[in-house]
């Protein structure tokens, strides 16, 4: 590799970042928006939002057991891209819900594709890269920008569409003289790396992580409620596009900030600001009137969620193990998906209170019972892990 390539090669990892975030932001609000207008009941749309993360999993997990010499690649790329542009048109023009099921499968491939152009940039460098916290805030910020009127079906298709194949010419271009891929160990932390964590082994058992490991799982429910909730927002005169836009720069705005500083924080520092936000989040939900119900809801649960992802990425302690199957981990969300669909069928608005709600109690008694535990045993407040909550650059999305 030239001095010119080195020097570049930092910056085509970055793009390629940027790149697949957008891919599965925009997917994830995307195929929802449609699902919301084209599925049979507000459960269905919710079965294939939940359908596309299980696609999404199965799909890395292929990516990821096997080697994809660059051409290989980008073929995959633009036959993707393409599949997945037509489909949606066809979703809006008559295809209806069979149309929307092919243009799922196809972004799923799509955005595993180009996971696999980052590991394969990732890998080709001599140092690991710094985690990728600026590369997803820019991502999701092109995904916010694109998908603009959610509600809009028509003009969103052809948006979408046009978006996926200048991703994928993007991605073919970035790959360009990269090294074949070789066969690497599956995502660190499960479905696209620690965006929805698959966490460690016992976990759990560690009451300290409570509070962020509950706000891990808050991005789940807020990104598959995301285009009913700007629905009801647009009945409140809150435009949906400032709705979604308000969501993301609260889940990456925070980290990206803080980026340089949340690498030193202690275990107990995360899960204190996490527990904070949650109940915060869960008291506006509850108590707050319309339409700051929703938007301090998706303010304050999205920020926890993603100063929780930024704790993961620093932390190795706070991750999941490298080859912890994508697909296990897309199958866990999924069901998750499921159920808060039939939450959100049966009560509206007030079913989606209630989940979020029911984080913010649950990690809010997690605290409790953490400032109690550190009462009795004032000696023992060393953050699990000891030297795990030191940063470490390790490679990411």
């Amino acid at each position: 590799m030239n001095a010119v390539t080195s020097a570049r090669a930092p910056l085509r990892l970055n793009a390629a970042r940027a790149c697949a975030w957008a891919l599965l932001i925009a997917g994830w609000i995307g195929i929802g928006s449609f699902a919301m207008a084209l599925a049979p009941g507000v459960a269905g749309g919710f079965a294939l939002v939940a359908a596309w993360l299980l696609a999404l999993g199965a799909a890395a997990a292929l990516a990821t057991g096997r080697a994809w010499r660059p051409l290989a690649r980008a073929a995959m790329l633009i036959v993707t891209a393409t599949v997945t542009a037509l489909a949606l048109w066809s979703a809006v023009h008559g295809g209806g819900v069979a149309a929307l099921w092919i243009a799922l499968l196809g972004w799923a491939a799509l955005t595993a594709s180009a996971s696999g152009v980052v590991r394969g940039l990732r890998l080709a460098q001599r140092l690991p890269p710094a985690p990728p916290i600026a590369a997803a805030a820019a991502g999701a910020l092109v995904a916010g920008l694109v998908l603009g009127d959610v509600g809009d079906g028509i003009t969103l298709s052809l948006r979408l569409g046009i978006f996926v194949i200048v991703i994928a010419v993007l991605l073919v271009a970035l790959q360009r003289d990269a090294p074949a891929q070789v066969r690497a160990p599956g995502c660190r932390a499960g479905l696209f790396d620690c965006s929805l964590p698959a966490w460690p082994a016992g976990a759990w058992r560690d009451t300290l992580q409570w509070p962020t490991l509950l706000a891990g799982l808050a991005m789940l429910p807020m990104m598959a409620a995301l285009p009913w909730m700007a629905a009801w927002c647009r009945a409140q005169s809150v435009p949906p596009q400032a709705m979604v836009l308000l969501h993301l720069a609260a889940m990456f705005g925070p980290v990206w900030l803080l980026r340089d500083s949340i690498g030193a924080w202690s275990t107990r520092q995360l899960s204190g600001v996490c527990a904070a936000l949650l109940a915060l989040g869960a008291a506006l939900a509850m108590w707050a009137p319309a339409p700051h119900d929703l938007l301090g809801l998706a303010l304050a649960h999205g920020a926890a969620w993603g100063l929780a992802w930024g704790g993961q990425l620093w932390a190795p302690a706070r991750r999941g193990e490298r080859g912890t199957s994508p697909l296990r981990a897309a199958a866990g969300y999924a069901l998750l998906t499921l159920a808060f669909g039939v939450v959100v069928e049966r009560f509206g608005v007030a079913g989606v209170a209630a989940v979020h709600g029911a984080l913010g109690a649950a990690a809010l008694a997690a605290w409790i019972v953490i400032a109690a535990w550190r009462r009795a045993t004032p000696h023992s407040s060393q953050a699990p892990g000891g030297p795990a909550n030191k940063p470490s650059v390790g490679a990411k999305r």
